[in-house]
């Protein structure tokens, strides 16, 4: 039996000089599709020298198109790619593929699935769009929404019917739920200058508005007061883009940067806990720091940021305290892999931090929990996903055009 042909598009996959979290997915997806019952061939609109020479690596080969954003000619280089490829399904991700590939799809009979991973932060979303998406919407064969708030935009904005659309996080390389080396993580403690016995509660963010950075700041004071010996590491990344509030974006200068690592510090120096607080530069060995704290927490006041670090957490055994928002509210069962607090309340995150470190055998517990679900957003089980919807999809479009 041939194995079912599948053009993956998207638009481009980095910000920021970073692949960005369609980007992630797309390359941890890639490699991993059974050879012997689907052929992908994945294509980009455009790529800088940077990511063309990184998935020169990919263990299937990508094409990049050279489009331009919204270059009419995408239609007839999709075209030409069902035709030379003989594509049976498409998916297509982000705002340009969607568009020009369900038209080809339309044009050819082939059936099309468009992904999301975010709304109206990073692009505006024009007139023309909307005409194109109320036109292509009643052909679209399904859709994938990285976030609620993502699904709500298909369904609003995007005019998608909500029966079409799945919910599909962040999927999780499995390589992120085997251990790391003990002697990885006593480096990072004593990079720490901490002891044997002290307890790490760690975030991983951005910097920037509605992070929740300074929340947790003034909860850990009130965590300090009932048990001392305890670090708290702000592993943060910077960005040149902030998301807003009013859906917009801004950029970011370096002197924007420190002065917000500065107002945490001194956030910290006035609260009198400032030798209990480690600011910590993304690091390249994430998963180590990951590993190396017992507690992960997540203090977002806006449900537009991303689960990939708490699920990736999650994958190393770590047990979850996020603000009840977005995909965190879809991810974390309370009290049984983390626990959920309301958005701004530092005492409520306090006292969930001192539940779970007083209780070591609650916090292997919920850690033991919190791994068990993260293998709902593994890789293997994201393409096995996809791999049942495509299977469907074709064996539709040829009983059509038998029927035809």
């Amino acid at each position: 039996m041939n194995p079912i042909n599948v053009l993956w598009a998207i638009d481009h996959v980095c910000y920021d000089g970073n692949l960005h979290g369609g980007g992630r997915l797309y390359w941890n997806l890639l490699q991993e599709f059974d050879r012997e019952r689907f052929r992908l061939v994945p294509c980009m609109l455009r790529a800088n020298a940077t990511i063309r020479q990184v998935f020169e690596q990919s263990a299937v080969p990508v094409r990049v198109l050279d489009k331009a954003k919204f270059d009419p000619t995408a239609l007839w280089s999709f075209l030409q790619l069902i035709r030379r490829e003989r594509i049976q399904v498409m998916h297509l991700h982000c705002y340009a593929s969607s568009t020009f590939g369900r038209l080809a799809g339309l044009i050819a009979g082939i059936p099309t699935i468009i992904h999301d991973y975010d709304t109206e932060v990073y692009f505006p979303y024009p007139s023309y769009l909307s005409v194109a998406d109320r036109l292509l919407a009643p052909s679209t064969q399904g859709a994938i929404a990285a976030s609620p708030m993502v699904k709500q935009f298909l369904i609003q904005r995007r005019k998608i019917d909500p029966a079409k659309i799945r919910m599909l996080f962040h999927g999780i390389p499995m390589e992120k739920f085997e251990p790391v080396a003990p002697e990885a993580i006593q480096a990072v403690r004593r990079s720490l200058a901490i002891s044997d016995d002290t307890k790490v509660v760690g975030t991983f963010t951005k910097l920037g508005p509605q992070r929740g950075t300074e929340v947790l700041i003034q909860a850990a004071r009130e965590v300090l007061e009932t048990l001392p010996d305890v670090v708290f590491a702000i592993v943060y990344k910077t960005t040149r883009f902030h998301r807003l509030p009013s859906k917009k974006y801004v950029e970011v200068s370096q002197e924007k940067i420190d002065n917000e690592i500065a107002e945490l510090q001194t956030l910290a120096r006035s609260l009198n806990i400032a030798e209990n607080i480690r600011f910590i530069e993304w690091p390249e060995d994430i998963d180590t720091w990951i590993t190396a704290c017992d507690l992960v927490i997540a203090p977002f006041l806006s449900e537009r940021f991303s689960s990939v670090y708490l699920l990736e957490a999650m994958a190393k055994g770590k047990p979850i305290v996020a603000t009840n928002l977005g995909e965190q509210r879809e991810i974390i069962q309370d009290g049984q892999n983390g626990y959920l607090i309301e958005p701004g309340d530092k005492s409520d995150l306090a006292s969930k931090i001192l539940q779970c470190l007083s209780a070591p055998p609650l916090l292997a517990q919920l850690g033991q929990q919190a791994q068990t679900s993260a293998r709902r957003y593994s890789v293997e089980q994201y393409v096995q996903t996809l791999e049942d919807w495509y299977a469907k999809l074709a064996a539709i479009a040829v009983r059509q055009k038998l029927r035809l």
